[in-house]
This record gives structure tokens, sequence and C-alpha cells, in this order.
């Protein structure tokens, strides 16, 4: 169902061509943001709402029959689809809906094989992994499990500028020389097959954990553990790069001997922090088992006995037993980025596995430091690439801005952000003296890594998911690159270009939003990727008041609203659309798009509105 300016009924699908941007609420926005349906003659135009709204298929009857929850909150479960009640009830308690036994995924016997050969010889064990809070929580995770084991490691994470991502030739034979017989990757190696030959001509085999998108061609590993291979019967395709490598740790710690007086299920337990973390700053969908791992794993983080941690947490602001996976993903998570975005992510590692909290300390604002530095460096890329789009007449049917000037640690943000602001796909490309390696965005509509393969002959490397891709490709090459991207867009649109949608699960009255629903809903948490916070078209409503809130520079648009039938009045926020107050106040009935949400202040507790879009009944 879709909801134009008007109400339920039409909505336009793409929005109309324009050679320059918009600018709404005072920021410039793209053709996503174009109003949905022509002004009413003699009305001004609002500019409202800001993006395409999709209602939710309504449940079936015999779903709603079959559950004592009430109609929204059932709603909201058959939009994540869950209509049965023993999937819901396995839900609201955070379990699988799946078998999870490790050894269900595809070499799971081969991987722990190999490694028992390596406990028994006292092998050295190199553990491989990547720059970004997965591959360093994943990283950690599996230097611990095989600590427990007895098994003797070195590790390695490669330098995002120096060596970009995965496996590479060069640090496999350092590795060989530190006397390493067998690697284990984590988070990287399934695109490999050209670098595990060169590992296997060296005399080490090589075990690859992964989630990423299969390559056509699978390396020659003794074990390749990826839920997403098509041979690989595991339930849970969506595991990010943490938990296959959890998976690996349960099958280890089930299956061989650990040092004495632990048990298994102690270390699986105490490593769900780690987890919880590379779950949700990889945004993994929080569905089937991540749902039940990070669930799991935020209990874990809520009381980590990890200095690392608790310091990161400290320096961040942050309050154990108020942290959730929202929490991760704004706060925790950016900060065991930032060192692997600036410099070398050995940083977040150590931090993650100290035991001194005199250096945890330390670790800790160095991070919170890169935190503050990579902040600024994106906001300065991301006003270059703004400029760029400018200079060449306005944004096409894609982005793609380039130049020496970006910083590879950044371009993922800043392509990131300009999906955000122009609903296109958009590549970010730092250009070396040679060859450039850039990062991709994408949005629903378009599958990058598709379009990537297409390009193939044109690429030096790529590797990643359907919305979001990293490249390297030689500078000769990057502007044939941007023209057939191009023009696989506009053919995949027809000229037209998507508008950016806003998901709601279904149209309620606001007299329906109770405290009984809020805490229903609540039962739904963790919220995120996949399970987002649920949203709501809420009407008729009346405006009552509206005023700016908060700095000038960052106002936010505060909102009292009723239905003008009931005695109940809404109180509403509305971050960032301060300068929307004289449009709103013209309004006399609206519709919003808005989270429920709890407002605590000076000891009072109260439901109020958080809204996300709004439009004119």
């Amino acid at each position: 169902m879709l909801l134009d300016a008007r109400g339920p009924g039409l909505a336009l699908g793409f929005a109309a061509k324009s050679q320059h941007p918009l600018s709404v609420a005072g920021r410039p926005v793209g053709r996503g943001d174009l109003p949905l349906a022509t002004p009413t003659p003699g009305q001004p135009d609002l500019s409202l709402p800001l993006r395409r709204w999709v209602v939710a298929p309504a449940m079936p009857d015999d779903t709603a029959s079959r559950c004592s929850l009430s109609r929204i909150t059932r709603q909201v479960l058959f939009n994540r689809g869950l209509a049965g009640p023993t999937e819901i009830e396995a839900f609201l308690r955070g379990e699988a809906p799946h078998s999870t036994d490790p050894f269900q995924m595809r070499d799971m016997d081969r991987a722990v094989e190999r490694l028992a050969d390596a406990q028994r010889r006292d092998e050295v064990v190199a553990v491989y992994g990547d720059y970004d809070a997965d591959g360093v929580t994943a990283l950690a995770a599996m230097l611990e499990t095989l600590a427990e084991i007895g098994i003797r490691t070195v590790s390695y994470i490669p330098n995002r500028i120096e060596e970009g991502y995965g496996l590479n030739c060069q640090a496999l034979a350092a590795l060989r020389e530190r006397g390493a017989s067998l690697v284990v990757s984590v988070d990287c190696g399934i695109s490999n097959a050209r670098e595990v030959e060169f590992a296997n001509s060296l005399g080490m085999d090589v075990i690859v954990t992964d989630h990423h998108a299969v390559a056509s061609q699978l390396p020659p590993a003794v074990a390749m553990l990826n839920p997403r291979r098509g041979d690989c019967q595991y339930p849970c395709k969506s595991l990010a790069g943490v938990g296959v490598a959890y998976k690996l740790a349960q099958a280890l710690l089930r299956h061989l001997p650990l040092r004495q007086g632990r048990t298994a299920t102690e270390v699986e337990e105490k490593l769900l922090d780690l987890v919880a973390l590379g779950t949700v700053a990889d945004m993994a969908p929080l569905l089937e088992e991540n749902r039940q791992l990070v669930k799991r794993g935020l209990q874990a983080l809520n009381a980590t006995p990890r200095p690392g941690l608790q310091e990161l947490a400290r320096v961040a602001g942050l309050r154990f037993g108020e942290i959730t996976a929202s929490t991760i993903g704004y706060i925790l998570g950016p900060r065991l980025n930032a060192a692997g975005r600036l410099h070398d992510a050995d940083t977040s590692l150590e931090l993650l596995l100290t035991n001194d909290r005199d250096r945890a300390r330390a670790l800790a604002q160095a991070l919170e430091s890169a935190n503050q530095r990579r902040q600024q460096l994106t906001e300065e890329c991301l006003q270059m690439a703004r400029q760029a789009v400018q200079a060449r007449g306005g944004p096409s049917s894609i982005l793609l801005v380039k130049g020496s000037d970006y910083p590879v640690g950044v371009v993922g943000l800043v392509a990131s952000r300009l999906v955000e602001e122009f609903y296109l796909p958009a590549l970010v490309v730092a250009m070396g003296e040679n060859e450039s390696r850039g990062s991709a965005r994408s949005i629903e509509e378009i599958d990058i890594m598709a379009l990537l393969r297409q390009c193939d002959d044109l690429l030096t490397g790529y590797g990643g998911h359907s919305r979001a891709a990293g490249f390297t490709v030689a500078n000769p090459n990057l502007d044939e690159l941007e023209g057939r991207l191009a023009a696989m867009v506009e053919r995949t649109f027809l000229g037209r270009v998507p508008a950016a949608r806003l998901d709601v699960d279904c149209c309620v009255r606001g007299d329906e939003l109770t405290w009984d629903v809020y805490r229903e809903l609540e039962q739904l948490a963790p919220f995120g990727y996949g399970n987002p916070y649920p949203l709501f078209c809420i009407k008729p409503l009346r405006v009552l008041e509206a005023r700016a809130v908060g700095r000038e520079e960052a106002s936010h648009l505060r909102l009292s609203l009723d239905d003008g039938r009931s005695r109940h009045r809404w109180s509403a926020i509305w971050f960032g659309m301060g300068t929307l107050v004289d449009t709103v106040k013209r309004l006399p009935h609206v519709q919003v798009a808005a989270h429920l949400r709890l407002n605590e202040w000076n000891g009072t507790s109260s439901l109020e509105l958080q809204i996300k879009d709004l439009s004119p009944l």
C-alpha cells in the first residue's frame, strides 16, 4: 500500500527528473525526496511528505485470531515474517527458529578435524582478520577460543590503506616465516582463490570462515565455512563474520578438550559480547539466529568483564545495563571501526583482549580520538563530494566522485551519506597513482554487487553485498566503469529514478497506541537492521502547536497533536526539522509516520511520538 500527500491511495513510485537537487528544511536533498503528489491549486507546495510511504500488507484474519497480542503487535510480527503462535513465542523468548548445531554448516567437520590435528601436533595457527568491527571481534573470538584448547596462535589484520581487504600474499609469506602452518581467516577469504593457492605453495593449509557473497571460483582451502554457499544447508544464511567464527568456536569447544577448569558453555557465553558487537556493527539482520545471538550478547555486554569495553563505554558516556543494539550501531561500533579507518585495527583488537586496566584506558582514549578525527574527515569529504556532484550539473542515475583527497578509510561512510541524501547508488573513489580503491553503496532497488560482476573485466578486485561493496580499479578504466554502471541503472529504471521509501508497519489511530501496546512492542527488541523499530502511520491528527527547539544550527520540531475526538494530546518530536515549523503550523490536519517512544524527564515517564515524516491531510 502506498501513501501520497493526500493519504492512502495513489502514490508515485518514481520522482520526476530534475537537474538540480531541492532544498527541504534548509538541507540539500535528492530527487528521492521530491513531493509525492501535486499540490491542490491555490495551496503552497509544502514538499511534504519527504519520502514515499509504503504500508505493509494487512495480515490475514486467521493470523490475527491465533495470538493474544494486540492487533498492532501482531501486524508488526507478521511484517517480520512471523505468523504462527509457535514462531511468535520463540521470537519473544529470543530463540532461533531452527537448529543451531554448528556441524550443520558445510565443511565444519573438516575444519574441526584440521584444527584437532594442529592441537595434537603443536602447530602454530595464524588467524587472519579484517579491519572493521565485525572482523576484529571475529578475530578476538577465534584467538580466545584457540587459546582455550591450547593452540599456539599468531594474528594478522591487514592495513586498510596499504593492503586493502582480504588475504594478501605478502602477509601470508610473513606468517609462514613466523612459523604458521595453518591459516584461519575470519570475515574474509571467500574471494581469495589466488592467495589461498599461494599459501598452499608455501606449505600452509587454509580454513576460510566468511559471510560475504561467494565468488565464482572457490579457493582451494581445507574447509570453507560460509552459510551463503549454495551447497551449505545451515539455516541462518545471514550470519555476520563474527557469527560464522562463533559457530566454528562452538564446534571446537564441544569437540576438543579445554584447559583444566573450563567448560564449553562458559567459554561460549564469554564470547557473546563480541558476537553482539560484530553482528550489529556489520548490520546483519536481527532475525533468526542473529537475533538470538544479539539478545544474549547484549546481556553479556552489559555485564562484560573486559576492561577494554568497560573503558570504551566510559569515554563514550555510556552506562552498563542500558547498552542496546542502537548503542552498538551508533556509539561503540564506530569507535571500534575508527582505528582501522585511519591507521590500523590492532588498537581495537588489543582493546578487546587486554586484561590491563591502565592499558585499556589508554586504548579507549585512542579510539575516542580516532573516532573524532574520523567524523571530521567524513564531513570534509562529504562537502567535497556534494560539490563534485553539483559541478557536474546535479545527480544522474548514479553518483561517482573521485579524487586523491578522499582517504580510503572514509570513502564508504561518504558513499553511505550520499545515498541517504540523493537516494541513488553512490561510489566514492580514492585515487592512487595508477590504481584506485573505491567503496560503493546502493539503494534497495539496485544490487550493486550484481552490477560490479558485470564489470569484472574492468576491475582488479571487488567484493561485498547487494547494498555495499568495495573495489579496486586501474585508473584508465574509471570512466568506462562509471559509464557502464550508469547505463545499467538507466536500463533498470527506464530513465526514472526511484523515490526514497519509508516502510510503515500499519496505520493506526492515536488512541490505539497505549502503554500496553508499548510494552508488547518492547518485547520485540533488539531492534536494528532486519528488525527495525516499529513505524506507524498515525491519522487523523490536528496540529495544536508547533515550535522549534534545540540549538539553532540543529533545531528540532516539537509538536502537540490530538485526533480531534479524544482528550488525549500527543507530544511529538521531529529531529533536525526545526526549520519546517512555519510550514507545519499552516497545516490544520496531518498524518505522521512515527515511532512510539518512551520519554523520561524529571522522574516522569510518558509516551511520545518520534516523527520520521509528515504529510498534510
